[in-house]
């Protein structure tokens, strides 16, 4: 919603927003676009601001006070994707095309490459990302070329239209970098999540372009399945990529050149682009260095996100312990449903600190993701854990517990009642 919002003010509107509570990087973002947000939820807010058309998010639903309040008057509300596709698909001048990432994971980091690759090449693309680009400062672009980059989410539009949000964008290009069950509150199983990204595929008209990463058995699933040879007549070009042993690095740069190279970017430009390519905040950051400690924060929340982000932090610091704290944020995460996988991912830190689920109360007890037996489990086998209710006692522990040298990783897809703020002025 923020990088709509920033795409909105780009164009000329008046934007502002409400939101129950504010997260870096996007609330320095809108702060520095000076877009007022409103907090929390009020009606009072509605009747104060009287704007010609309310946007909502897919977070909100009924009971929300200012979604009653604008319902109860008749007030205009419009989904995010109905805006995207009006104010920047379908214009008056000739319609986008887009180029719209997929995926369980990645999508956001391919997004901001691919976007920054077309930028190289002077193609001038509006770009839509759900993380703050580094090399753009922002995560979103009014551009007036004639490619829109777009983060496709999967996840659903509106209370009102529970359809994924990327079957709203007509791709041209599409990206399916790989898939694997999340977001259950949604999605019942892996099938149905895979229909969704079926949906998607099919969206492709068959001058465009189908990405697909070969090594995702569920991808190249729907890829045979949507795509034999029998349909010529509407048969959509497809390009593969992956490598059998690369980490998410390798195949996002593939995903993103075979892109590129589809739109007629030249091989030297593409090598330009990813060489000065600087990455997406909360994506492996490095948020500072004290006394020796590398605290570094990441978005990560599914558990094969965990799993690789470790790793590829092992990797990057051999020689230093990792010291994991992860807070349940996501529909996915704070549910029970992944914990033998969290368990394995967890193993992958030398130290773990798991913290309270975030909002759990409207979940019943046998639901919600259990810290406490994950935390003995850990133990058990051998990775030194700790769980927190209470962000002060988390902060008392780390000063006893971490070590120079050390690299402390937060991961976490929501606000983890601050600790990105704090955890430096407390080393």
């Amino acid at each position: 919603m923020a990088s709509l919002a920033g795409l909105l003010k780009a164009k000329g509107y008046e934007v502002a927003g409400s939101d129950q509570e504010m997260y870096e990087p996007m609330k320095s973002m809108l702060e520095r676009l000076k877009i007022k947000i409103f907090t929390p939820y009020s009606k009072f807010h509605m009747k104060h601001w009287r704007s010609d058309v309310v946007v909502v998010g897919n977070a909100i639903g009924r009971g929300n006070p200012e979604l009653e309040y604008i319902m109860s008057i008749g007030h205009l509300y419009r989904s995010m994707s109905d805006i995207l596709l009006d104010e920047f698909i379908d214009l008056p001048a000739g319609r986008k095309k887009p180029v719209v990432i997929t995926g369980t994971h990645g999508k956001t980091t391919i997004t901001a490459l691919v976007s920054w690759i077309l930028e190289c090449a002077k193609l001038d693309p509006t770009v839509f990302v759900g993380g703050v680009a580094n090399n753009f400062n922002s995560s979103f672009k009014l551009g007036k070329g004639k490619y829109i980059i777009l983060e496709g989410d999967e996840y659903d539009t509106a209370f009102f239209d529970k359809s994924p949000k990327f079957w709203h964008y007509r791709p041209f290009i599409g990206v399916i970098n790989n898939i694997e069950l999340d977001h259950v509150d949604i999605y019942k199983d892996i099938e149905a999540y895979k229909y969704a990204f079926a949906r998607f595929i099919n969206l492709i008209p068959k001058n465009g372009l189908l990405v697909a990463n070969k090594h995702d058995k569920n991808v190249m699933e729907l890829v045979s399945k949507f795509h034999p040879p029998s349909l010529k007549l509407r048969r959509t070009s497809v390009k593969l990529f992956g490598a059998k042993r690369a980490d998410y690095i390798t195949n996002n740069i593939l995903a993103a050149t075979a892109v590129a190279r589809f739109i007629g970017v030249s091989h030297e430009t593409i090598k330009k682009a990813i060489a000065s390519f600087r990455g997406v905040q909360r994506r492996s950051e490095i948020i500072g260095v004290k006394h020796g400690i590398t605290v570094i924060d990441d978005y990560a929340h599914h558990p094969t996100a965990v799993r690789e982000t470790l790793m590829a932090l092992r990797s990057k610091f051999h020689a230093s312990r990792l010291f994991l704290m992860f807070e349940p944020g996501s529909a996915s995460s704070k549910r029970r449903i992944f914990e033998k996988q969290y368990v394995e991912a967890f193993r992958r830190a030398d130290i773990v600190y798991l913290y309270k689920p975030y909002k759990a109360d409207s979940l019943k007890a046998d639901e919600v993701f259990h810290v406490k037996h994950i935390t003995k489990e850990l133990n058990r086998l051998g990775t030194q854990a700790k769980s927190f209710d209470d962000l002060e006692k988390l902060l008392f522990h780390v000063k006893h517990d971490v070590k120079p040298n050390d690299v402390i990783i937060i991961m976490s897809c929501r606000g983890f009642d601050g600790l990105r703020e704090r955890i430096l002025e407390e080393l």
